[in-house]
């Protein structure tokens, strides 16, 4: 889980800072693959992501700048003791916060869609199943922040076992706009999903005017990881994939 350190840090890196962050990916370090992660583990790690969420380096005005660029997703789950942990009627088809249930406790280590759809295909056999005998590789989500387009494209691995194996990934594009009154959030619509199975399938589903809306919000982000809270009370701690070189 833990990213390499970046080229600034060293003497003008804040001690007090570095240390929650490297507190915070230690714990990530210790969750099981392929597996829920425990209860009491669960709850550290969002304890240490409220303390980090209390003391970001990055100033009101230039959160949304250091979002740009490409991240992959270490660990997601939902903060119940958030005001936004119930979800919404539309929640089957907003792939980003389907991703919610991962690792939480009784949950699935490598989820790709709603909860309900993947119990059923997992049971049919076309999915690879979190955990069991099968030891599936982990299912790997990124995600690409372009603020010149204002977009998201977020990008989950797939592995199907039925009628043949067969990988592939599944794309979600997303557009999103500032918040007016948070300067922090961004306001977030989501407008295709694109399936794409090597040599047997590539289509895309618009999702037009049904789209869900919603919001992100980020409480934390330096020069190398971000922690993210979605309209549904899920929580997401992505790294960078590539060292972000300050402007001189």
């Amino acid at each position: 889980f833990r990213p390499p350190a970046s080229a600034g840090d060293g003497a003008a890196s804040r001690p007090s800072e570095d240390g929650r962050r490297d507190a915070l990916l230690a714990l990530l370090d210790s969750v099981p693959s392929n597996a829920p992660t425990p209860n009491s583990l669960t709850e550290s790690i969002l304890a240490s992501v409220r303390e980090l969420e209390g003391s970001c380096p990055t100033e009101e005005g230039d959160v949304l700048a250091e979002l740009a660029g490409n991240w992959e997703l270490l660990w997601t789950a939902q903060d119940r003791e958030s005001a936004q942990a119930n979800r919404g009627p539309l929640s089957w088809i907003n792939p980003l916060e389907n991703q919610s249930y991962a690792n939480n406790p009784g949950g699935r280590a490598n989820p790709i869609l709603p909860r309900e759809i993947q119990d059923r295909l997992e049971g049919m056999g076309i999915l690879e199943p979190s955990g069991g005998g099968s030891a599936p590789a982990p299912v790997r989500s990124t995600q690409a922040i372009d603020l010149k387009l204002s977009r998201v494209r977020n990008v989950v691995r797939i592995e199907l076992r039925r009628p043949f194996p067969v990988r592939g990934s599944l794309v979600v594009d997303v557009a999103f706009r500032p918040n007016g009154q948070d300067r922090r959030r961004i306001d977030v619509k989501f407008e295709a999903c694109r399936v794409r199975l090597r040599d047997a399938a590539d289509f895309v589903i618009p999702l037009g005017i049904v789209g869900p809306t919603g919001w992100l919000r980020t409480g934390y982000v330096d020069d190398r990881i971000r922690i993210t809270r979605g309209h549904k009370g899920s929580v997401f701690v992505l790294s960078r994939t590539a060292t972000r070189r300050k402007e001189t």
